[in-house]
């Protein structure tokens, strides 16, 4: 089954970082690959190796893989794949993970802003990402930075998209299903 695609067109309303004190947003560190593997591997619940996941990756720039810290601990993470590849097509935000025992405050959503700033710095206008289904809490906070569903991936779209509004109680209206099909 295809992943969710969702896109973010309008680049100008990013919010600034608002990161708590006792954390730290920044580019990640070449001592830090391993700590983003056991953060990826907890939240996918799969192995990811840092460098076939993100520095093999098309768009892969090396200042583009965030990371908020509590400490010596990397606690999310989010990657802007913003290189010259993907200059026709809108970059892509990928990887973003957070630990699950930071629930609540708001990491995701920091992260995600972060990368689509680094992706308004490198010149883009629009962005995309792919998610799961069942990334209930994330598709909530990409809806929340703007990200609309792509119903065009394939045909099961629609009705997957109309399962995940109902849950939120948001409403997908006829006039949005013609202008979210790319």
């Amino acid at each position: 089954m295809n992943q969710l695609k969702m896109w973010k067109f309008d680049m100008s309303d990013i919010p600034k970082a608002n990161i708590p004190p006792k954390y730290e947003l920044r580019v990640i560190r070449p001592d830090e690959k391993e700590k983003w593997e056991e953060l990826c591997l907890a939240a996918f619940k799969e192995k990811n190796s840092f460098h076939d996941r993100i520095e093999c990756a098309k768009g892969y720039v090396e200042d583009g893989v965030f990371v908020i810290s509590h400490g010596d601990k990397v606690i999310a993470t989010g990657t802007a794949l913003c290189g010259s590849e993907f200059a026709s097509e809108g970059a892509c935000v990928h990887m973003i993970a957070a630990d699950a025992g930071y629930s609540g405050q708001k990491l995701g959503y920091e992260i995600t802003a972060a990368t689509l700033r680094r992706i308004r710095e490198a010149g883009f206008g629009k962005a995309f990402l792919t998610t799961d289904d069942f990334r209930l809490p994330a598709i909530k906070t990409y809806r929340s930075l703007g990200f609309v569903p792509d119903l065009s991936v394939d045909e099961t779209m629609s009705e997957r998209w109309e399962k995940i509004y109902k849950i939120f109680g948001w409403e997908l209206l006829e006039n949005n299903k013609k202008r979210l099909t790319l």
